[in-house]
């Protein structure tokens, strides 16, 4: 370890000497962008004429025109806008310019008097601002996008963006440059989730309401993050208010949400918490209204979640956050007739987080962060005999828990040079599988029978200003993993660039290993969210990817419009990649399970492989006026090869969407209405099914059902066959409101998901037709799974 240590030592102080010494001069250019604004009475929401407006560090004073409408014209930096103008009350409004930006300031009088602190930004950054493989989710964008049955979902959103697509409709998980959900990292203020997934994977645990920012990384990643082979998904939740209390409350056809803030001591303490609990469930409503032969069986769904943060400002330079999170799922059904039978599938998930944010100096910051969580599935069967007392039940109980201390140091060197150093130590538990096979008792998981490892990480990272907006970053990271039996050491080296150049556009390029010491596997798609964690072993090695990309982006000012253009060219490696064997998914390993001991045996129901992904990128933005349109199209290529998959010959991943096409629109009806559409294509993916089907001798071929023992398939190739496209448009109107009295601010939403009522194939299956001769013959049938369906939710702000 000393060793390994003095390794890092080194590289780091090699790193810093070698961003020192670098010194390329280039030709300065200064951006300069426009900053528009207009002032109203928050009251009476009329225009206040030719207010002054005091611009600092300047102390420029520039009169609003006779509509309160002020421009600058002003180069990058950190700016302050003072309003003082009686009778309404000062405030002063902080601005980071990096982009033309449009603020809507709302001043209150004395007699009407309430805090504000918060600016809307109405108008999206320049493409050419990030590198093409970053993407970024604004609030207003994610607040008039389209929603299934109303419930908003930031990973639907992100799989509108070019190189994401989701495992199958209605699905809210990612799929990212030919990469599985599992190979995400997905972060919620800094601590990983190991489940994203609501209500059977239609709804992930990300709780709208609370968003404050999402950033998903397909290449270009920084030093910090990894653990994941594929993407990192940031999230961050609204800070708790130090100034005055507020909330907000929602109400969808799917989930009911409510929000608080909570000042506990005014610029010191405050508290944020948010829920969401599922409405109803049709299955509840209907069971007791089954005919008698089914009056005996009664269905219970449910999903809820719960966020919290609490907030304490201890000095100017130091702040301390508490994070609590929670989120269950669950169905049940039970049948009471001669015996109790029931049916269970739940999971719950927990994490709680200490952060603890230093400002050192005016060029040195430090986070600390301390976090536990916990993911467990419980799914089972039991029965009791209501005459003799007698019962069974099996149980599959499967998890994962984890605690770790992570340390980040940022520090300014120069105006050039900026270093991200940092530390980290994990300890994880592992349950893939624990069976429960007895006469009473329901169990829980034992902690006793998991497989412990413990992870310790240290990463460095400088980047180096070139020029004028010419940035060079590169890094290393270190981890360690394993216990006594087995351990693993990984090095992932990091390098990046950025440039934007003076006639608007820009080249980003990057390349990055990454490794993945957990492995996930997992039911894909919708239905029950049945998941395990294995952690790497003797025989589970840690997958590993390498992942390079090349890209630019160009902002054209047209007369009276704006377009950007994006693309990204990528290519991606992976090895050591997990799948079930032949004949295995996770809901057949479980019940094969509980017949044979095998769930250590992981030779027994798994393999690992390699594959390959590559593809490009396009991303057009386009507005004119009230109207915003965005197009997202990738066309790529993955493929596995397994030596116990396929006769060892390459075959098609499951992520093989070769054409992938996203289009949405944003028109502003008026001041208060908005009509949001998008438009969904993909090409079909690969899934394995029988070459050719015979039925038994034995079986009457005039009977026009077969049961699976009915028949025999030959299956020849791993996903043979390519399903059929999938397409669909959705479109919502939302109105903006706000009383006149109480100061409360009003949204409706009212929309169709799938609004030309598109078939799209959801599953696909063995069934029968019939022959001229009243025969029938087995063949290759699909199901679609969401129709046209209605689209609401009200939503107010308090």
């Amino acid at each position: 370890m000393k060793k390994t240590l003095t390794t890092i030592k080194a590289l780091s102080w090699v790193l810093v000497c070698y961003f020192c010494i670098a010194n390329v001069q280039a030709q300065q250019v200064e951006l300069r962008f426009r900053v528009y604004g207009k002032v109203i009475d928050a009251r009476t929401r009329k225009p206040i004429k030719r207010i002054p407006v005091t611009v600092l560090p300047f102390n420029r004073v520039l009169n609003a025109d006779a509509k309160g409408a002020f421009l600058f014209n002003m180069p990058k930096g950190s700016y302050s806008f003072k309003f003082d103008y009686y009778p309404f009350d000062k405030q002063e409004v902080k601005l980071d310019v990096k982009s033309d930006t449009t603020l809507l300031i709302e001043l209150h009088s004395p007699f009407t008097s309430q805090y504000i602190d918060e600016v809307e930004v109405v108008t999206s950054k320049p493409a050419t601002e990030t590198p093409a493989a970053i993407e970024q989710i604004d609030k207003h964008t994610f607040k008039v996008m389209p929603a299934m049955i109303g419930e908003r979902d930031i990973l639907k959103a992100f799989t509108l963006t070019s190189g994401v697509t989701s495992s199958s409709e209605g699905a809210a998980d990612m799929q990212v440059r030919g990469g599985l959900h599992g190979q995400n990292l997905y972060l919620l203020d800094g601590i990983p989730l190991y489940s994203t997934e609501h209500f059977f994977g239609m709804v992930s645990v990300y709780n709208p309401t609370i968003i404050k920012s999402a950033k998903l990384y397909k290449s270009d990643f920084p030093a910090e993050y990894g653990g994941k082979i594929s993407s990192i998904i940031n999230v961050q939740t609204e800070d708790a208010s130090l100034k005055k209390f507020r909330g907000e409350a929602e109400i969808g056809l799917l989930t009911t949400k409510l929000a608080l803030n909570i000042p506990l001591v005014k610029d010191k303490v405050a508290l944020s918490v948010a829920g969401r609990l599922s409405n109803y469930s049709i299955a509840n409503l209907i069971s007791p209204f089954l005919t008698t032969e089914f009056n005996n069986t009664r269905f219970g769904i449910h999903f809820g979640d719960i966020n919290a943060n609490l907030l304490w400002k201890l000095s100017e330079k130091d702040k301390v956050k508490l994070t609590f999170m929670s989120n269950t799922d669950g169905i049940e059904v039970k049948n009471t007739y001669d015996a109790v039978d029931k049916f269970w599938s739940k999971n719950k998930q927990q994490n709680l987080g200490l952060n603890w944010y230093k400002t050192i100096a005016e060029n040195a910051e430090n986070h600390l962060l301390a976090y536990a969580d916990n993911y467990g599935y419980d799914y089972g069967i039991s029965n009791e005999n209501i005459k003799t007392k007698q019962s069974h039940v099996g149980q599959v109980l499967t998890g994962i828990n984890s605690m770790g201390l992570v340390d980040k140091f940022n520090y300014k060197v120069s105006d050039k040079l900026k270093l991200n150093t940092g530390a980290s130590i994990k300890s994880f538990g592992f349950s893939p599988y624990q069976l429960n096979v007895n006469d009473s008792n329901v169990n829980k998981v034992k902690a006793t029978d998991q497989v412990r490892l413990t992870e310790g990480i240290v990463f460095a990272e400088g980047e180096y200003l070139l020029s004028k907006q010419q940035t060079l970053t590169a890094g290393l990271r270190l981890s360690t993993i394993g216990n006594t039996d087995k351990a693993y050491t990984n090095l992932e080296p990091r390098i990046a660039y950025h440039g934007i150049f003076s006639n608007d556009y820009s080249i980003s390029a990057s390349a990055g290993r990454m490794t993945q010491p957990i492995h996930r596997v997992a039911n894909s798609g919708l239905g029950f969210p049945f998941e395990m964690f294995f952690p790497m072993s003797s025989t589970l090695k840690p997958e590993s990817s390498w992942n390079f990309s090349i890209g630019g982006a160009k902002d054209f000012s047209l007369k009276n419009a704006k377009l950007s253009v994006r693309v990204d060219a990528w290519y991606k490696t992976m090895e050591n990649l997990v799948e079930f064997q032949d004949g295995y998914d996770a809901t057949a390993t479980a019940f094969f399970a509980m017949q044979s001991n095998i769930i250590r045996d992981t030779k027994q129901y798994l393999t690992q492989g390699n594959g390959k992904a590559y593809g490009i990128d396009f991303s057009t933005n386009y507005s004119l006026k009230n109207l915003k349109l965005t197009a997202d199209y990738t066309l790529m290529k993955a493929e596995c090869q397994f030596a116990q998959l396929n006769d060892g010959r390459p075959f098609a991943a499951p992520t093989d969407i070769r054409n992938s096409l996203s289009l949405t629109s944003e028109l502003k009806l008026s001041d208060s209405w908005i009509l949001a559409a998008t438009w969904q294509y993909n090409s079909g993916k690969p899934i394995t099914v029988p070459t050719a089907i015979f039925l038994n001798p034995t079986v009457d071929p005039q009977q026009g059902y077969y049961r699976g023992s009915d028949y025999q398939q030959v299956i020849t190739e791993r996903n043979n066959y390519r399903t059929k496209p999938f397409h669909k448009l959705d479109v919502s109107f939302i109105h903006n409101y706000r009383t006149a009295r109480k100061h409360l601010e009003g949204s409706v939403s009212v929309g169709v998901y799938n609004l030309y009522n598109r078939a799209n194939a959801f599953i696909y299956y063995i069934g029968t037709v019939e022959n001229p001769d009243k025969t029938y013959k087995p063949v290759l049938k699909s199901m679609s799974m969401f129709p046209i369906l209605p689209s609401f939710s009200w939503s107010l702000k308090f």
